[in-house]
C-alpha cells in the first residue's frame, strides 16, 4: 500500500474547500489531478474517501477518519522540513564536544554562552577530559570537535590554533623562592611540584621543556584538576607549572604568586581539533567558526 503526501493534502484541502474545483485552485494543480489522487488514496486504503451529494462531495465517515490522521502526518512532515532548515542553518540540533580541563573550565564557558545567545536551541554536551582523552574521542567519533593545549597526532587530526596561553610557577608568598627576582632552572632541580597527571597538555609542555633542559623536578603530587593542584599550592605540598588562567583567581587573592623562569618561555597554543577526513556538521561548523573568530580577536604570533 502506497500513500503519498500528495494523496493526503488533496483530502485535507477536499475536506476544506468542499469542491474539486477550490481544491484544485488552493493546491495549484488541475481539477483532473485531484481526482486521481483521491482515487489513487482510496484504492489504496480500500475504502471509499467520499460521495458526491447535489454535485458536491461529502466525505464518507471513513474519509473524515483518514482526514483527521492525514491532518497529524502533514502536520509532523511540515515540522521535520523547518526542523531540518534550521539544523542546515545551524540553528537547531546537538553539539558534541570535549575540551582538556584548562580550556574547559577557563575558556569554553565564555565560548558557549556566546554561541547559544545567538542558537538558542542548540543542545551541547561538553567532555572535560586530557588532551589524549579528547584526542581519542574525536577520532572514535564520540564528539565532533576537541579544544585541547597539548599536541596531538596530526595524521589524522587536524590541529588549528585558536589562543595562546602561558604557563607560570605558581607558589605560595612564603616559599623560599618567593622574594628571588630571578629563578633559574638550577633553583627547581630538587623542589617538588604538584602536577597533573600524564596524557595533560599542562603536564605535557611544561615538564618537557625543563626535561629539554636536562632537569627532571621530582613530581611528589599527581592531581587530574588545575583548582585541586592550586589548592595543594596553597597549602604547601609543594609548586606547579599551572596556566594563568587557572591561577588568576588565587594570585588576585593573595595565596600564591606567580613568578616565571629565567630564560625559559612558557607560552603554548591552545587547538581545536578534528578528523581530516571529516566533515564538520552544520552546528559543529558554525561552532569551529566562532573559535576561529576568537582567534581573529586574539591575534595569535606567526598565525596571520
Amino acid at each position: 500500500m502506497d500513500i503519498s503526501l500528495a494523496q493526503l493534502r488533496a483530502l485535507r484541502a477536499l475536506g476544506e474547500h468542499g469542491s474539486f474545483t477550490a481544491t484544485a485552485v488552493a493546491l495549484g494543480v488541475s481539477q483532473p489531478a485531484i481526482s486521481q489522487q483521491l482515487a489513487g488514496l482510496s484504492e489504496a486504503l480500500g475504502v471509499r474517501l467520499y460521495d458526491i451529494v447535489r454535485n458536491r462531495p461529502v466525505l464518507t465517515q471513513a474519509g473524515r477518519f483518514v482526514l483527521e490522521r492525514a491532518s497529524g502526518i502533514d502536520d509532523a512532515v511540515t515540522a521535520l522540513a523547518r526542523e531540518v532548515r534550521e539544523f542546515a542553518a545551524a540553528q537547531r540540533g546537538s553539539l558534541h564536544l570535549a575540551a582538556t580541563l584548562t580550556i574547559g573550565n577557563y575558556v569554553l564557558p565564555g565560548l558557549l554562552a556566546q554561541f547559544l545567545h545567538q542558537r538558542p536551541r542548540i543542545r551541547p554536551t561538553v567532555e572535560i577530559v586530557n588532551t589524549a582523552a579528547v584526542a581519542s574521542l574525536v577520532l572514535n567519533d564520540s564528539v565532533s570537535l576537541g579544544l585541547v593545549e597539548g599536541t596531538v597526532d596530526e595524521h589524522q587530526l587536524e590541529a588549528i590554533p585558536f589562543a595562546e596561553d602561558r604557563l607560570v610557577l605558581a607558589m605560595r608568598p612564603d616559599h623560599r623562592l618567593a622574594k628571588r627576582e630571578r629563578i633559574t632552572l638550577g633553583d627547581l632541580e630538587r623542589e617538588p611540584f604538584v602536577s597533573r597527571e600524564p596524557g595533560s597538555g599542562t603536564r605535557d609542555f611544561g615538564y618537557e621543556i625543563l626535561r629539554e633542559r636536562g632537569i627532571t623536578p621530582p613530581i611528589l603530587l599527581e592531581l587530574a584538576g588545575g583548582e585541586g593542584i592550586v589548592r595543594a599550592v596553597e597549602s604547601g605540598v609543594g609548586i606547579a607549572l599551572l596556566s594563568e588562567r587557572v591561577v588568576e583567581r588565587a594570585l588576585a587573592a593573595g595565596s600564591l604568586i606567580a613568578k616565571s623562569i629565567s630564560g625559559l618561555s612558557l607560552t603554548r597554543r591552545f587547538f581545536a581539533i578534528k578528523r581530516r577526513d571529516r566533515m564538520l556538521a552544520p552546528v559543529a561548523q558554525a561552532f569551529f567558526e566562532l573559535v576561529m573568530q576568537a582567534r581573529e580577536h586574539t591575534p595569535i604570533k606567526g598565525i596571520s
